[in-house]
Parts: structure tokens; C-alpha cells; sequence
């Protein structure tokens, strides 16, 4: 599936992408992720080829529409398809691409295809307390701070609390009229 939006397409990730979705390892871009182990090519390639057997994830690359090059991912993880749940992830892996809308709009696509394609009630995330930049990206898209994970991450000597938000059906589609 390929999702369209004015500045951004979404489309399933290839092989041919490895190289791009390397610059995962950059520091500043792993401080706001959730997994920050650094990756190899070798390691991506098994993710890659994973993705289209898993029943759980839906990942898709994050493609400006004037360059057709990733310039990160967006997908729902461990889906729930009896509660109809998922965990929402974004990373826009390439610095150059920060500040353009590219993440607000592809949250906007996966949130659409999360709610209206897959029939999902819930859709929920984790964002370290210091992401400002993502935060507002998800208020605006609709999440809703749900709770604090206090002091679970550890980044440079300190801890920092992670926030959980959340989006329900409901709530999106009321947005959509």
C-alpha cells in the first residue's frame, strides 16, 4: 500500500533502502528513539525482510514526494487485532528533512490508514519528555498525554521521564469532520 499526501508518500520499505535508513546511527537522531542500540547493514537487512512476515508491524519508509529517497519510517507496532490497539513510531532519520512538516504529515497518513484502513480503536506512543518538537507534532495530530513513565530512560547521566499519549477512534474521526 503507497499512502499520498501533498508533501510526503509513504511506501513499503525495500532493500534498496538500507544505505538511507542507516543514518539511524546518527547520535542526535537516536537520543529521541526508543530503541538506540546503533544498527549495521547486516542487521537492517534482517529487519527489512522481517517486516513482510510480521502480523504485528506495519512500518513504511517516509518519502518527500520531490526526491522519492527515505528520509525515514513511520508504522504501528505490536498490534493488537482483537483490541484493535497499536503502538504508533516515527523517526525522521535524515537531519535535513527536521522543521519541513514531513513528520506531522506522515503521522497524519499512518493515523488514516491506522483508524480507516485497518479499523483500529486505539493508537498509542511513547515520546521522551525532552522531544519537544515530536510532542507538538502529536498534539496536533490528536494524541492526548495519557501518563508518565517516570525516570525510564537514561540518557548522557541523567534519567528522564517518558510520556505516554494516545489517540482513539473516536476522538480521530471527531477531528475529521
Amino acid at each position: 500500500m503507497i499512502l499520498r499526501g501533498e508533501r510526503t508518500i509513504l511506501r513499503p520499505i525495500d532493500i534498496s533502502d538500507i544505505d538511507r535508513l542507516l543514518n539511524i546511527n546518527d547520535e542526535e537522531v537516536r537520543q529521541y528513539l526508543l530503541s538506540v542500540f546503533p544498527l549495521n547493514r547486516i542487521r537492517e537487512e534482517e529487519w527489512v525482510k522481517n517486516l513482510y512476515a510480521s502480523q504485528r508491524d506495519i512500518v513504511f519508509a517516509i518519502v518527500p514526494v520531490e526526491t522519492n529517497q527515505l528520509v525515514g519510517t513511520t508504522g504501528l507496532h505490536s498490534i493488537d487485532w482483537v483490541s484493535r490497539c497499536a503502538e504508533f513510531g516515527i523517526a525522521i532519520t535524515d537531519r535535513n528533512y527536521w522543521n519541513l512538516g514531513l513528520g506531522t504529515e506522515a503521522t497524519q497518513l499512518t493515523l488514516k490508514y491506522a483508524f480507516e484502513y485497518l479499523n483500529m480503536n486505539r493508537v498509542q506512543l511513547r515520546v521522551y519528555e525532552y522531544n519537544h518538537r515530536a510532542i507538538r507534532v502529536y498534539e496536533k495530530c490528536g494524541f492526548v498525554r495519557e501518563g508518565v513513565l517516570r525516570k525510564a530512560r537514561y540518557l548522557k547521566g541523567e534519567y528522564h521521564d517518558v510520556i505516554v499519549m494516545g489517540i482513539l477512534a473516536e476522538e480521530y474521526f471527531s477531528r475529521q469532520s
